[in-house]
């Protein structure tokens, strides 16, 4: 089961890396992105309605280090399956409450993307 598991998301790599899906599968995935970068943005008004949360800093800033992490991912020759779990800052994670650490994660997920997207692009015009 798990070899099966692993060869799926190994196809799944290769036509995210390629852009081999469907303009529906973009669509979804452009979806997702906006709906974690919503949760993310108004994580604020989530804090003024469960009284018990508190404030932790977690910013949309990406610095070069994340940048770089991120690039040593997509660039590996072998196979990343939890890419989100390689770039999580263990030490500041550990910290964090349930609430915030679903927010972090979330966070971590949407520089991810960004990132990931401008470098298949970048990937693409290079090709063309």
């Amino acid at each position: 089961m798990s070899s099966n598991l692993k060869s799926m998301a190994s196809l799944a790599k290769e036509r995210l890396k390629r852009g081999l899906y469907t303009n529906a599968e973009k669509a979804k995935a452009k979806n997702a992105m906006t709906v974690n970068s919503y949760f993310v943005k108004n994580f604020n008004s989530f804090k003024k309605i469960n009284s018990k949360a508190t404030f932790v800093s977690i910013t949309n800033e990406i610095d070069e280090d994340f940048v770089s992490k991120v690039y040593k991912i997509l660039n590996s020759p072998v196979e990343i399956y939890n890419p989100i779990g390689l770039l999580i800052d263990n030490n500041v994670f550990s910290k964090l409450t349930d609430v915030e650490k679903q927010f972090y994660v979330l966070n971590v997920v949407d520089k991810y993307n960004k990132i990931k997207n401008e470098y298949n692009l970048n990937l693409k015009s290079k090709i063309s």
